[in-house]
């Protein structure tokens, strides 16, 4: 295969256009470890940018696409959108470095993306993170990738293997023996003494490999029987179900695995290509890696952070008390209820950022402001009700330089320290990564109370495939007019 020529550069991905047409209803994970470093290579000397690359060397895995499809390897490659095939096309989206990469795929009816980003969770060296997600009209695609890519895996990938037929061809679709926690959704499957699973189950682990955390052991070092299979529904220790030997996987079941892999994939890549591109590492959502490195840090501004990490907890989440009832502190749920992704410098911002965010007393009764951070999100919310309804406002869509007042908070300038917010536009604007995908971050709403020296600006991305929450930062208060 011919070094990858880019179609478009990284950036020129029509996100728009994809989110608002396209609905992946199966994806599909596969991540396999750098090269051997030569010497050289191990020394740090590369004589030239192609030496370079083959570090992450995303050809082997295209290649491996293209022969199963009957591509020509070399013309996806030039970049000209061709594969050989009449009716399909490959539209590579990258820049030099190759990675992050993302491809546009159009096979006939079927409608595919792919994305590859290098990962650094096992340490130093990097991995190389391919996710595909495909539409309705994709799903025999996906199961032929299934198998062909089989053999791509971090850890031991054929320690169980059984035949799969594709159009009168049998292929060997390779188990792991170590599934990576990657899903939600978990299965194990028992081969025999050898290591093979019988052709009935194997045709259906064709349509949850890669899709699941799957594995595999020989049946002389486990309980179970050979092709038995057992599948649980959550991350973690819990209940298992297991389906007999005789008894294929139903399709209720199969269709839920492959659902719940939209999500997953979307979050896997965004994490990658985010944590790649916006210059910071994705801190996880866990509470001690949000609160990582706070030891030096003043109560006020810890408070704040756990204060950020509920908000987002909300957001993302969405709990339920014992009634029923959402547990949500606004009243719009626009952000709760839709495809919300959260950005590394939102999750996470600097400490002069949040500095001076919190909750303040006015007045002779001491009577407790809102804070800004929980204004913030609440202008948020408002702006995306307005922008989502059947016939926006103009100004909303666009909002002049100077911004436009966030129309429910006209009243609350009653409130203590009379919270103000505008919506504005971003004079620079940047891209953030949400399902997956870059999108240019346009517009930011703007915060303040009588008593604040700078305003707080959310910067945002909102369109067709949802919000995406690109980061906070301080800024001045907007002028006397626009107050």
């Amino acid at each position: 295969m011919k070094p990858i020529i880019p179609s478009m550069p990284f950036l020129g991905f029509p996100s728009d256009l994809v989110l608002a047409g396209f609905r992946p209803v199966r994806g599909l994970l596969v991540e396999t470890p750098a090269p051997a470093l030569t010497p050289e290579q191990a020394r740090g000397e590369f004589e030239s940018l192609g030496d370079l690359l083959d570090l992450h060397y995303p050809r082997p895995l295209l290649a491996a696409i293209a022969r199963e499809m009957g591509y020509d390897a070399d013309l996806i490659a030039a970049g000209e959108c061709e594969t050989g095939v009449t009716g399909h096309s490959w539209t590579t989206y990258c820049d030099e470095s190759w990675l992050p990469m993302l491809v546009r795929w159009q096979a006939g009816d079927a409608q595919l993306v792919l994305s590859l980003c290098e990962t650094f969770e096992r340490g130093g060296r990097p991995d190389l993170r391919l996710t595909v997600l495909g539409d309705a009209a994709a799903l025999p695609i996906l199961r032929r990738l299934t198998v062909a890519l089989s053999p791509f895996h971090l850890c031991r990938p054929d320690l169980c293997q059984g035949p799969v037929a594709f159009d009168g061809r049998t292929r060997s679709l390779l188990v792991p023996e170590i599934a990576l926690n990657r899903f939600g959704i978990g299965a194990h499957v028992c081969g025999d003494a050898a290591g093979r699973i019988g052709a009935a189950r194997a045709e259906g682990l064709a349509d949850i490999a890669r899709s699941c955390n799957l594995s595999s052991m020989q049946a002389e070092a486990t309980g179970m029987k050979p092709d038995e299979l057992q599948l649980w529904l959550r991350p973690g220790p819990g209940p298992t179900m297991t389906c007999p030997a005789d008894r294929a996987l139903a399709p209720e079941i199969i269709e839920l695995i492959q659902r719940q892999s939209v999500g997953e994939i979307r979050r896997l890549s965004t994490e990658a290509i985010a944590s790649r591109l916006e210059g910071r590492a994705e801190f996880g959502r866990r509470p001690d890696n949000l609160l990582f490195g706070m030891g030096q840090q003043s109560p006020t501004l810890i408070a704040q952070r756990l204060h950020l990490a509920g908000l987002l907890h909300e957001i993302e989440y969405l709990p339920v008390d014992r009634k029923g009832l959402f547990s949500r502190p606004f009243g719009t749920y626009q952000l709760a209820l839709g495809d919300t992704s959260v950005g590394p410098a939102f999750r996470r911002p600097d400490d002069e950022v949040l500095a001076g965010t919190e909750h303040r007393t006015y007045g002779r009764e001491a009577t407790t402001g809102i804070d800004l951070l929980g204004l913030g999100i609440l202008a948020v919310e408002h702006c995306l009700k307005h922008l989502r309804a059947s016939q926006p406002p103009t100004e909303l869509r666009e909002p002049p330089k100077a911004g436009i007042p966030v129309p429910e908070f006209g009243d609350m300038r009653k409130l203590p320290g009379a919270p103000r917010a505008r919506l504005m536009p971003i004079e620079k604007p940047s891209f953030g990564i949400h399902l997956g995908l870059p999108v240019r971050v346009d517009r930011s709403v703007v915060v303040w109370r009588s008593d604040d020296a700078q305003a707080l600006a959310i910067d945002f991305a909102a369109g067709a495939g949802g919000v995406h929450l690109a980061g906070m930062r301080r800024c001045p208060v907007p002028v006397k007019a626009g107050r």
